[in-house]
């Protein structure tokens, strides 16, 4: 077995070789899968290069193919890939967990809080401060709200 340092992207290599254990599928269709199950569709900068590290490790199968006039890639998962993550059940159940946690967060807006915020963060110099002032209350209080959930543990 090949020695595999998923330490970048680690979490999104098993979830695309969890994707291709139900059956072959192009890159968009995976991308697609990971906003249904994950909560949210990751760029074909984080997927494609993570396809072609593992194409070449030998843990999934490329097939070139002809849909509707256009050249597709399908991936399959090789038996070599289910070995692989046969060996990694505790990994396994972390993403099954992260999986759970994206779709209650999504359930309840957070997701979408998440991404307003970091909005905020990269564009906060560009805010009128009065904006600013108004929603820093709520920020506030949501804050609070948060922290006595973390003593709850």
């Amino acid at each position: 077995m090949k020695r595999v340092d998923f330490k970048e992207r680690g979490l999104i290599a098993l979830a695309i070789l969890r994707e291709l254990e139900k059956g072959p599928v192009h890159g968009y269709a995976l991308m697609t899968r990971f906003e249904e199950m994950y909560g949210f569709k990751p760029s074909p900068g984080a997927i494609y290069p993570v396809l072609k590290r593992l194409t070449d490790m030998g843990f999934i199968d490329v097939e070139v193919r002809s849909e509707d006039g256009r050249r597709i890639k399908v991936y399959s998962i090789t038996e070599e890939g289910r070995l692989f993550l046969s060996e990694r059940r505790e990994a396994l159940a972390r993403l099954e967990e992260f999986a759970n946690n994206m779709r209650l967060a999504k359930t309840y807006g957070f997701t979408r809080l998440v991404r307003d915020i970091m909005w905020l963060f990269r564009n906060i110099g560009k805010v009128p401060r009065d904006k600013l002032e108004e929603i820093s209350l709520d920020a506030r209080t949501l804050s609070d709200k948060i922290e006595k959930l973390r003593s709850v543990e």
